[in-house]
This record gives C-alpha cells, sequence and structure tokens, in this order.
C-alpha cells in the first residue's frame, strides 16, 4: 500500500460522487419500477436499472483498484478508536455491497430473463439459467442487499455531514472536489 495521500485524487472523488449520483436514482428507480404496473414506463425503469447497475458495478470495480493502489487519506487524528473502527467497517461494507448488489441483480436477470444488454444495444448477459423460479431468491437477496446499501449510504451521509458541520474537520473536504481545505 502507498504512504497516504492528504486527499482523495480527482478521478476518485469524480467516481465517488458519480456513484452516489446513479445508486441513488438506482434505489428510486427500484423502489418505483417494482409498485408500477406493466406498461411503457416500467419497462424504460428496468431497462435503465440493469444499464446502471452494471455501470455501477465496473466503477466500484475501478474505484477499488484506485483504493489499493492510490490508498486513501487518513482518518482525522481527533475521532477516537471505536469511530475509526466503525468508519474502517462501514467503508468495507459499502464496498462489499456495492459490489453484491449489482453483481446479484446481475445474475438474477441473466437467470430469469436473458438478454441483459447495456443500453439496449450491448449484451452482457451472465452464464446464469433456469428462468423465473430459479431467479425469484435471487431477487430478493438482490432486494434486502438493496435496502441494506440503501441504509448504510443514509449513515454514510450523515457521519460524512456530521464531520463536516458539528466536528468542524477535514474529513468530508477531502472527497469534494476543488482542492478545498478547512478554514478555506
Amino acid at each position: 500500500m502507498p504512504a497516504a495521500p492528504a486527499r482523495y485524487s480527482a478521478l476518485q472523488i469524480t467516481i465517488h460522487w458519480l456513484t452516489a449520483i446513479i445508486v441513488i436514482g438506482m434505489i428510486a428507480a427500484g423502489l418505483t419500477m417494482t409498485r408500477l404496473g406493466p406498461g411503457p414506463t416500467t419497462n424504460l425503469l428496468y431497462e435503465l436499472h440493469k444499464t446502471f447497475g452494471i455501470i455501477v458495478f465496473g466503477l466500484v470495480i475501478l474505484r477499488i483498484a484506485l483504493r489499493l493502489t492510490r490508498g486513501a487519506p487518513p482518518v482525522v487524528d481527533t475521532i477516537p478508536p471505536w469511530q475509526r473502527i466503525a468508519a474502517r467497517g462501514s467503508h468495507l461494507a459499502l464496498y462489499a455491497l456495492l459490489v453484491l448488489v449489482p453483481l446479484v441483480g446481475w445474475i438474477a436477470t441473466s437467470t430469469c430473463c436473458a438478454p441483459v444488454n447495456l443500453f439496449w444495444t450491448i449484451p452482457v448477459t451472465l452464464p446464469f439459467y433456469g428462468g423465473m423460479e430459479a431467479s425469484k431468491p435471487i431477487f430478493l437477496v438482490h432486494r434486502v442487499l438493496g435496502f441494506s446499501l440503501a441504509g448504510l449510504l443514509l449513515l454514510h451521509a450523515g457521519a460524512a455531514l456530521h464531520h463536516h458541520y458539528v466536528i468542524k474537520d477535514d474529513t468530508l473536504r477531502k472527497m469534494l472536489p476543488g482542492g478545498r481545505r478547512a478554514g478555506s
């Protein structure tokens, strides 16, 4: 692991915020599409959900590779040890869920509803088969993991805002575009 940088790189920041925006949209689309009846809007949401799920999967793999090669800024010195452990655990859980939620959804969709296409054109179906009945428990796992991710994202955002507005340290600034520092 390289020496810890003072802040995240521009690419890490871009991937973080792009992933955040897409995942928030994916959660909204997932909740909406499963409640609508059959029709063109539902079909459009399902296709976009599948496409952006695959995009999130790719972004997160790239983000993990960057984290392993570039590292991450150290946690601020002023937080207690239990918060350091909580921060590390929640980040590991976020990475795991950001990989597992789209991967499990991709497997479930490939199992029941091939072909799976990226933006309706590029085939990306995984080699899983079995039809709708075989995919139901996989979709259930996808749903449970998705709700777990949504909850953990709320916790993550809340912690970042707590650091920024209550503790007033550099934690959030390290992930903001523009290189701003505390006191700027």
